[in-house]
């Protein structure tokens, strides 16, 4: 039997592992419910950064108001990063 590889989506919290995702969009929506469910999700945007291409993603936030000073996106404490996860059996 030789081993298999699948990507894994690992949802990272202040560099822990708190979630894996089989799809980057399931784990980027679990990034940000779990970053939105204290706080008021309606007073910021929020965007994915390709912190390094097709391997590490970050969650940044501004809050929303006029144009100007103070509105630059900053990274939260969730990233994505993708692994490969190696599995017996050879996709059996």
């Amino acid at each position: 039997m030789s081993p298999s590889s699948q990507t894994a989506y690992i949802v990272m919290g202040d560099s822990l592992p708190i979630a894996a995702a089989a799809s980057l969009d399931v784990a980027q929506q679990h990034a940000l419910a779990r970053w939105t469910q204290w706080g008021i999700a309606d007073d910021y945007d929020y965007r994915w950064d390709e912190y390094l291409p097709g391997e590490v993603w970050r969650l940044m936030q501004r809050r929303k108001g006029p144009e100007g000073k103070g509105r630059r996106y900053l990274w939260t404490k969730y990233a994505v990063h993708v692994v490969e996860q190696l599995t017996a059996g050879g996709g059996r």
